[in-house]
């Protein structure tokens, strides 16, 4: 029987199944909406583990029309950019 969950934890990583039934959109949407910036990024782990930011999906899910990324957020996304 799989455990029902209300909530996310405050603090910590979560993963898709976890997530899932919060964000209201398909997998794919979810992705698309990360890269533009219009959801937290997610974390990759591994090659098949990716999780996301408890404390940054809360504040997606406060207010998703209006989420802005963190700046640490922010500047990971430069300092990817100018690397890569």
């Amino acid at each position: 029987m799989a455990k029902r969950v209300d909530s996310l934890p405050l603090i910590g990583l979560s993963r898709w199944k976890q997530i899932e039934p919060f964000v209201g959109v398909s997998r794919e949407t979810w992705r698309k909406l990360c890269l533009e910036g219009r959801a937290p990024r997610p974390i990759r782990l591994s090659p098949r583990c990716t999780v996301w930011d408890n404390c940054e999906l809360l504040r997606y899910l406060a207010d998703p029309l209006n989420y802005q990324p963190a700046y640490h957020d922010i500047h990971h996304a430069a300092v990817g950019k100018a690397i890569g």
